[in-house]
């Protein structure tokens, strides 16, 4: 190998030397700045931010709660209702069985074959219908209660959801006073077949 070679053959490894670490020396610089930017919209979308000053007045928080008061009233005589539909439709169920096995006592004289059902099915008439007077009777503060968010809204000049609440009272109290006098109507008949039933049991 002469001189002259050897010398190309350094300059060669001098010139990829350079080629190699060059790239590494651009590229640094873009890293760096890609990692600033994320960071920096990091930082902005994490920033605290204060709240609005118009929603710390005593009039916006007294107009929030009131219609927290009417969601709370409305949710309320929904849930109530329907308890005592469900209620009333299981207590009607229980006094049309008793109306039959009282029924078929009078037809066929089967007093001894019906009277541990008709004990059994009348507890259970009981039972319902003491839930009932208890819904039926709690119902009565929750209208309370919807009235006074009402009276509340109107004070307010809430008018709109014055006027949705003061609807759905109405509806509710009316629907409520349909599943009582359906109860009733049924004790009534109830009452007279049971009664028939002893007249005829006690005849000789």
């Amino acid at each position: 190998m002469t001189c002259q070679q050897g010398l190309e053959g350094t300059n060669c490894l001098e010139n990829n030397k350079r080629w190699k670490t060059a790239p590494v020396m651009c590229l640094s610089p873009l890293f760096v700045n890609c990692s600033s930017q994320r960071e920096s919209k990091i930082t902005e979308e994490y920033k605290l931010k204060l709240p609005d000053v118009d929603t710390l007045t005593y009039n916006y928080m007294i107009k929030q709660s009131t219609l927290n008061a009417v969601n709370n009233a409305s949710e309320l005589l929904t849930i109530t209702y329907a308890a005592i539909e469900a209620a009333s439709i299981e207590y009607r169920t229980l006094l049309i069985k008793l109306i039959h096995l009282y029924k078929d006592t009078i037809e066929n004289e089967f007093a001894d074959y019906h009277g541990d059902a008709i004990v059994q099915i009348r507890g259970e008439t009981q039972d319902k219908k003491e839930m009932l007077t208890q819904l039926i009777s709690f119902m009565q503060y929750v209208r309370k209660m919807a009235d006074s968010a009402t009276e509340i809204c109107y004070t307010y000049g809430m008018n709109n959801l014055c006027s949705t609440l003061s609807q759905r009272v109405h509806d509710a109290i009316k629907n409520v006073e349909k599943e009582i006098y359906n109860n009733q109507e049924l004790e009534k008949e109830y009452l007279c077949i049971q009664q028939e039933c002893i007249i005829k049991t006690k005849e000789p």
